[in-house]
């Protein structure tokens, strides 16, 4: 009776092991499909426990202090940064992380170098909490957001939204494509129109930041005015999405982040601080009076920690959110930087020539005299 009862559970373990060798067999395909599409597309390829490195760009003079440029691609596209390199005298260093935000830009500010003078930029986009840099778990340690989870007065939600983060990190080490859909469809629209020939026509229409390989530069010359109905529906539904439909300003780990990137800043040297626009579309899609005055209150008091700060709001300048001033809902064109940069030049030079001044009590039409 024992020999017919083995004889009972062998099919049993035999199918065990088959329906285990079918489901390693079917991730291991799906696995090597996944890094295959992420290959072809270019997009990179990362395991959690491996050294991220940002792009590195810089424009200006190499020898002497360099000006460390703390900010997203929003900073990198708002001013004409051969200019002001030649206005400063200095070289201008940026590390480049997409969609980043004050815990990303600390990583940075941390490295050995020999700076005087630090720009950060900032921006109703930037430093929105609810939208989460998307490669924070590649650079900022789980020790650093973990204790300003616990010091901050983030929601439940937020919090697990971040901590996510750092699992799906580890999801893609086998699923490199994994938790980034919106990546994957530009990477995929963009590889189309290299096949068809049509690189320009994308660039064109679809509103595509081209920076120079390895200098702080960028080239465009259109506006969102251009987008299609359809074009602008999609990318504002994208901007939503990425939201979740809301903008909330107080002390939160960006905040916390911002304000010891300030505070370290004021250390080495002068701080100055510029707070860039967004588009029209972007201002009457999400901000309310309620969010904009969460905003300035939030701005105000991280500007506490560098009181000597020279806080240049270039969103103030009359007529700037006007959409022929940006490429796409945040990132401001060749038109846009024409008219700031000059600006933003005379008042960092007022600030250097003048005792330590604030300038987000302007009056906003002060800063086109």
């Amino acid at each position: 009776m024992r020999i017919s009862g083995i004889g009972r559970g062998e099919p049993r373990f035999s199918a065990a092991r088959r329906m285990a060798a079918i489901a390693v067999l079917s991730l291991l395909l799906s696995s090597i499909a996944n890094h295959a599409l992420a290959y072809w597309l270019g997009l990179p390829q990362t395991v959690p426990w491996s050294h991220s490195k940002a792009t590195y760009r810089r424009v200006g003079p190499r020898t002497g202090p360099q000006v460390f440029c703390g900010g997203s691609s929003l900073l990198v596209s708002g001013l004409n940064w051969p200019e002001v390199s030649q206005s400063l005298g200095e070289g201008v260093e940026n590390w480049t992380v997409a969609g980043s935000s004050p815990e990303v830009w600390e990583v940075f500010q941390q490295q050995q170098r020999v700076s005087d003078t630090t720009i950060i930029g900032v921006s109703v986009y930037d430093l929105n909490e609810m939208r989460l840099t998307p490669e924070r778990a590649r650079f900022v340690p789980l020790t650093t957001t973990a204790a300003d989870l616990w010091s901050s007065t983030a929601d439940p939600e937020l919090r697990r939204r971040i901590l996510s983060q750092y699992a799906i990190s580890f999801v893609r080490a086998v699923y490199p494509l994994a938790g980034d859909a919106d990546k994957v469809l530009v990477a995929l629209r963009s590889k189309a129109a290299h096949l068809r020939g049509q690189e320009a026509s994308l660039q064109q229409h679809e509103g595509v930041v081209v920076e120079k390989e390895g200098t702080l530069e960028v080239e465009d010359a259109t506006d969102i005015k251009q987008w299609s109905a359809g074009q602008l529906l999609r990318r504002l539904e994208a901007l939503r999405a990425e939201n979740h439909g809301m903008h909330k300003f107080s002390e939160g780990p960006k905040s916390r982040a911002l304000r010891r990137v300030l505070a370290r800043a004021q250390q080495q040297g002068r701080v100055i601080v510029v707070v860039l626009p967004v588009s029209q579309y972007y201002l009457d899609a999400f901000l309310e009076k309620a969010s904009m005055a969460a905003f300035e209150k939030a701005l105000s008091n991280d500007m506490e920690s560098a009181p000597e700060a020279t806080l240049v709001r270039l969103d103030q300048v009359p007529g700037v959110s006007d959409d022929k001033y940006f490429l796409d809902l945040v990132h401001l064109n060749s038109y846009g930087r024409r008219m700031l940069t000059p600006i933003f030049i005379t008042r960092v030079n007022e600030g250097r020539t003048h005792a330590p001044q604030r300038y987000s009590l302007m009056h906003p039409e002060s800063a086109m005299h």
